[in-house]
């Protein structure tokens, strides 16, 4: 069911191959057929009811930390610009896809909270017109009322971890740039995977209350990077860097410089077997480099398996799969720090 659900999804975004001026026109196919309208956009979702928010039941399992997680986009085809949460399938596809391949990374040492909020559709993100950019703002409102909902009523004074892919990192930047201005928040942040959207030097100088993490345990601060190949078809840095300086972090040494760091490093990826029908750990899977801000790695044994739909060594869609063994260890390691730290001050 899972890999028929990943197959749906890439099938569609196929026709995003993606945002070359000669593909363009292929987007059409999955454009909302109606310009963004305000009396058009879903119900609001009220953050107090249990149900707008995914796997409400592992919010609270009497664990020390908790992970805010944002989803990337799964809201692929549809009429509308932003998610109705009365759609079933998405709501689906968004449990299936994203939070089973990523969110779970951090399931075993953090309480789940992740927000259902109504994503903008894939194609606000290529949209020439306004369209594009009310949807994701309607969006972020949604992620930004999540977030101080949490805060106020359901963080009850824990750590936290902040989470995100793609379209949730998009929104995330734009969220801590705000909240993290408030010591009280960044005082009980472990550590922010702002993972799938390029972070730009540019957004970190002008935001100095935002720390990079440049060891495996430093807490308060932030992750990212993207992953590719050497040469990918396409590079989502490079469509949306408009040519500055990215940061990336390589998760299989959790530094920030050059070095190439062999796959033996690697402690595990999360890939789906086509032939047991289940996902299943792979170790020494791939190797990793920082290269002018991108993640770069060698193509993986199983590259023909894998689902590429913006071209051939675009791994956009493996930013956690691909590492995430040393993800899942990463927060061991940064949360048993967080509280030797706070030991320190007793």
């Amino acid at each position: 069911m899972i890999h028929d659900a990943i197959r749906l999804i890439f099938i569609l975004m196929s026709t995003a191959t993606l945002f070359s001026c000669s593909r363009l026109s292929l987007l059409v196919f999955i454009k909302p057929p109606a310009a963004f309208s305000e009396e058009k956009i879903p119900e609001a979702p009220d953050y107090s009811i249990s149900q707008n928010w995914h796997l409400w039941q592992l919010r609270d399992q009497g664990k020390g930390i908790d992970v805010f997680y944002l989803h990337p986009t799964t809201y692929i085809v549809g009429k509308g610009w932003n998610q109705d949460l009365n759609d079933k399938h998405v709501n689906w596809r968004t449990r299936v896809l994203p939070i089973n391949y990523q969110a779970s990374t951090f399931s075993e040492d953090c309480n789940l909270f992740i927000p259902k909020y109504r994503q903008a559709i894939f194609y606000s993100f290529v949209d020439k017109k306004d369209n594009g950019k009310k949807a994701l703002e309607l969006a972020y409102q949604d992620v930004r009322n999540a977030f101080f909902y949490y805060m106020n009523n359901l963080n009850n004074g824990k750590p936290f971890i902040f989470a995100s892919h793609s379209q949730g990192s998009f929104h995330s930047q734009k969220l801590l740039a705000e909240v993290l201005r408030d010591s009280a928040v960044l005082s009980k942040l472990v550590a922010a995977y702002v993972i799938g959207w390029p972070v730009k030097e540019s957004f970190l100088q002008d935001n100095s209350h935002i720390k990079v993490c440049s060891s495996n345990t430093q807490s308060g601060c932030i992750v990212s990077w993207n992953t590719e190949s050497a040469n990918p078809k396409l590079s989502i840095v490079r469509e949306f860097s408009n040519d500055e300086p990215i940061l990336c972090v390589n998760p299989l040494s959790w530094t920030l410089n050059n070095d190439y760091v062999e796959r033996t490093q690697n402690k595990g990826s999360l890939q789906y077997n086509k032939v047991t029908e289940k996902d299943e750990i792979i170790i020494h899977y791939c190797d990793a480099q920082i290269q002018d801000g991108i993640l770069k790695v060698s193509p993986p044994d199983n590259q023909r398996e894998l689902q590429m739909p913006m071209g051939k060594g675009n791994y956009h869609l493996y930013d956690y799969n691909f590492f995430y063994q040393n993800i899942k260890q990463n927060v061991k390691d940064r949360i048993e720090a967080y509280k030797d730290s706070l030991n320190c001050y007793e």
